[in-house]
């Protein structure tokens, strides 16, 4: 009899701390791992850059970092296009604006084949409506 007092309490006790548990569970902050990039109104109006650093690479890699584009604006920004400087580079990104005060990923790639010692290449990303690109230059060092 009293083995089963004591699962019975060992059970209320379970089922209380599970309960409490899952009182008032805020999800945690979403965590952007790798580089952020601040879209602000001055870059809005005069056009910015930034420098994405793939480090040592040996030929024939092909690497690849996720950037955050920070819109800190009081609008929306939208992607349009980009431009790049070779074809060694590319960008990947979704295709629906960036809101006020939220985060974007894109996927930028760079091929290092037939490629050579410092590399220092460049990309502008358009967005719509804004007469100025914002450029990223890449660097990397292939072996």
């Amino acid at each position: 009899m009293r083995r089963a007092s004591i699962r019975l309490l060992c059970a209320v006790v379970l089922c209380g701390l599970t309960a409490a548990g899952c009182r008032n569970r805020r999800s945690a902050p979403v965590e952007h791992k790798g580089q952020t990039v601040l879209l602000t109104e001055n870059l809005c109006d005069v056009g910015g850059s930034d420098t994405v650093r793939f480090g040592r690479l040996h030929s024939g890699e092909i690497a690849q970092q996720r950037i955050w584009l920070h819109n800190v604006t009081d609008r929306p920004l939208l992607i349009e296009t980009y431009e790049r400087s070779c074809g060694c580079t590319t960008l990947e990104y979704d295709r629906k604006p960036i809101a006020p005060g939220e985060f974007s990923a894109v996927n930028l790639r760079f091929d290092s084949r037939g490629e050579w010692g410092w590399q220092l290449r460049t990309i502008g990303i358009r967005f719509a409506g804004i007469e100025r690109p914002l450029r990223l230059v890449v660097e990397a060092e292939v072996e």
